[in-house]
């Protein structure tokens, strides 16, 4: 531990106060070199300051069978969870669906309000009267194929996609195996590509294809589909992974795909689309695989946050809605972060279903750890240059950070562009002003703190004292 001292023996007047709100910045593929924040988010104080934070743990809420998770949702105050092939209603088994691929879940009033779920070899319908019952879709279709993932409940019509873009929908608040007419269908064919995944904005059904998306609405059609086409509302960018689609409180965002070779993040919001993926992101998302992917919403401690995982590149990634930037959140061995789908309690809290323990977790902020498990924040910082390329002397570093019992914060620089890094010292953030002294001299210098405790964590920043040299 390096000494600390109780006067400050520099004579610099205006330290640089540096903040630690950062995202991303990659150069290649790999999260290996520049900065980047790991297991926290960014916020503003309503002084103006901007804090990283630390990202809440889960405890759990719910033990059953271990197995695959395939699906979490809230339906009129009870949870349902597919967890290998059983349904389960608040714990208790429902009975067998098939297993064979993630869950998607909707629901239809009718005479008995009755939950649709699918996934893309079966669906099936559950309510109080009948219990658990499976269906077919598409009616006499000549060439059934696969459903995607997702549906859409619009003016008491369930509508569903195919891979090949036809769009089926149900006679008006029905939904069994004689509800789906044959005739009700349309293809979304404005682009020849196939279908991927179907979902609702507003009052609208929007179909998300290999290279493009396009949008219906209720044309109260007196044959056929009701769904007539919004003119002007085709988008020219498609989608990468069904399982990337996420509804975040009417908010769509997903994995897009382009004809170009493009791959980002896109957030449609009433209707109007952007891409909200920065460079760095868009090359991890490039190089990605995806052969599995999961992607949930969820709201908390006044953010919402995307949060994709893939899987196969052991990487998820969090787009925070509320700010715009990124971050990456692991579990706590540095691995990706091991929730299939997301929803919320009886009293608001978030739900998380876990891929494999069949256990149900709940996030919270209160929360410091993953289980008992400790949660590690990586803030990796920018090179910093001070703007010269002149040799700079740093005799102090100034942390500017919550006054916590037990909070410790490592903290380690690389003065070789993240070639090596030398070891942790560490500082005591109960101290009433913890910091470094004797940081030794630089050209260039990029900082890695580190905090890893069963306690809270808020930085807003550090502050260097430098001297700078003449040459």
């Amino acid at each position: 531990m390096a000494t600390q001292h109780s006067s400050d023996q520099s004579t610099e007047k205006n330290p640089h106060r540096m903040s630690l709100i950062t995202t991303a910045e990659n150069r290649d593929e790999t999260t290996s070199r520049d900065a980047r924040l790991v297991n926290g988010y960014g916020e503003k104080t309503p002084s103006g300051t901007l804090c990283v934070y630390k990202r809440p743990g889960v405890f759990p809420s719910t033990t059953l069978t271990a197995g695959s998770g395939l699906g979490i949702f809230n339906w009129l105050g009870d949870i349902y969870t597919v967890i290998g092939t059983t349904l389960y209603k608040n714990g208790a088994s429902l009975g067998t669906v098939n297993g064979s691929g993630s869950y998607t879940f909707g629901s239809i009033l009718s005479a008995t309000p009755t939950l649709f779920l699918h996934n893309a070899n079966a669906a099936y319908l559950y309510n109080t009267s009948v219990g658990l019952t499976s269906t077919s879709t598409g009616g006499t279709a000549p060439t059934p194929t696969p459903l995607v993932p997702g549906q859409a409940y619009l003016d008491a019509t369930m509508y569903v996609m195919q891979s090949n873009a036809h769009v089926w929908g149900s006679n008006i608040n029905a939904i069994n195996n004689n509800s789906w007419n044959v005739l009700n269908y349309l293809i979304a064919q404005i682009e020849p590509d196939a279908g991927v995944a179907l979902a609702k904005q507003l009052v609208y059904v929007i179909a998300f294809k290999q290279w493009s998306v396009e949008v219906f609405y209720d044309a109260a059609n007196a044959a056929g589909s009701p769904l007539g086409t919004v003119q002007g509302a085709k988008l020219n960018v498609g989608c990468m992974s069904a399982e990337s689609v996420c509804d975040n409180e009417g908010s769509l965002l997903w994995i897009s795909a382009a004809r170009s070779g493009n791959v980002g993040v896109m957030l449609m919001d009433n209707l109007k689309s952007q891409q909200v993926s920065t460079p760095a992101i868009e090359r991890l998302l490039q190089q990605a695989n995806y052969g599995t992917v999961w992607s949930f919403g969820l709201r908390i401690g006044g953010h919402r946050f995307y949060v994709v995982t893939l899987k196969l590149s052991n990487l998820t990634l969090v787009y925070d809605l509320t700010t715009g930037l990124w971050s990456q959140w692991t579990d706590s061995n540095g691995n990706y972060f091991p929730f299939v789908g997301a929803t919320f309690s009886s009293s608001n809290q978030v739900l998380l279903l876990h891929e494999t323990n069949g256990i149900v977790y709940e996030l919270d902020q209160v929360h410091y750890t993953d289980n008992g498990a400790i949660i590690t924040v990586d803030i990796i910082a920018p090179n910093y240059d001070g703007g010269t390329r002149k040799i700079k002397f740093l005799s102090k570093l100034d942390i500017i950070a919550d006054q916590t019992a037990g909070s410790v914060l490592l903290v380690r620089n690389s003065d070789d562009d993240y070639k090596t890094w030398t070891n942790f010292r560490q500082i005591d953030l109960n101290r009433k002003r913890p910091y470094l002294i004797n940081c030794g001299s630089f050209y260039q210098r990029a900082y890695h703190f580190r905090h890893a405790g069963n306690c809270p964590f808020r930085i807003e920043g550090v502050e260097l004292q430098i001297e700078t040299g003449s040459i």
